[in-house]
Parts: structure tokens; sequence; C-alpha cells
């Protein structure tokens, strides 16, 4: 089954759905098929549910970035630092 794109796609959407195939799961991983091509994935992505011989419905969609606290961070960090040589 080849990916189908939504129409019209905006964030939010759903922009493919395909069929995978879960064909292994071991040691925190799982093997799927999708098409011709396998790829391996954490087994937490998984629906509840799916093991191995199970087929799932793969969807995905586009979101905006998350939040980054980057900036606050860095102003944590220069406003403890009182300067002077570094000592390892």
């Amino acid at each position: 089954m080849k990916p189908r794109a939504a129409t019209g796609a905006r964030a939010g959407d759903v922009v493919s759905h395909d069929l995978v195939f879960v064909d292994a799961v071991e040691a925190g991983r799982a093997r799927l098929v999708l098409d011709d091509e396998a790829f391996t994935v954490p087994a937490r992505l998984l629906p509840k549910g799916a093991r191995e011989g199970s087929w799932i419905r793969w969807t995905g969609r586009v979101v905006p970035a998350p939040a980054s606290d980057a900036a606050a961070v860095r102003a944590r960090l220069s406003r403890d630092d009182r300067g002077g040589p570094i000592k390892l």
C-alpha cells in the first residue's frame, strides 16, 4: 500500500496512512515492514495490543514544533555564573 497524502494538508492534518506489518518485537525495538521495506522503531511507538504478526495502520500528522526553553536555560546559566576561570 502506497502512502496517500491528504489534500490541502496543514498542521494537524493526517498526511499519510499506511498498513504496516509487525515482523518482530525484541529488546524494546519493533521491526516493521511497509511494502518491500523494513525499518525499526522503538516498540513503545506501537499501539496498545500490537505484537509480532499484527497489522497496524500507521498514521502521521504534521504539527508545530514544541516550545523550546533553551532561552530560559541560557538566561539561568548566565545569571548563576559569577565569571572567572573555569575549574576542572
